[in-house]
């Protein structure tokens, strides 16, 4: 798994590409702490995500729980990656997660 960092319309975008799982969501969750600690809001892009299990799922709960205890958003572009949206749907947690198709849908819904 790779990630990068940009800002896109004053967002932090965190880019994701490869694989979520138990070997790498700790770079995640601290990717993501790290860039809810700048003040601004946070889009994780899972756009080029091949692969997500439990551990990536749970780890995309807790920085949302996360961002929502420190008043900062927190928006997941997924687009219609199969290997990302199915396990998001069979756990039932479109409705936990803030959803977008991109991350220009993202960074220019409003707040």
């Amino acid at each position: 798994m790779t990630i990068d960092r940009a800002e896109v319309r004053g967002f932090v975008v965190v880019h994701v590409r490869g694989e979520v799982d138990a070997l790498t969501v700790d770079r995640l969750g601290d990717a993501v702490t790290t860039a809810l600690g700048g003040g601004r809001p946070v889009v994780i892009d899972l756009t080029d995500v091949r692969f997500l299990d439990s551990a990536g799922l749970a780890t995309l709960v807790r920085v949302t729980q996360e961002s929502e205890d420190r008043g900062e958003p927190l928006r997941i572009a997924v687009d219609e990656n199969r290997p990302v949206v199915r396990p998001i749907e069979i756990t039932g947690l479109e409705g936990v997660l803030a959803l977008y198709d991109s991350v220009d849908d993202a960074t220019a819904a409003p707040a």
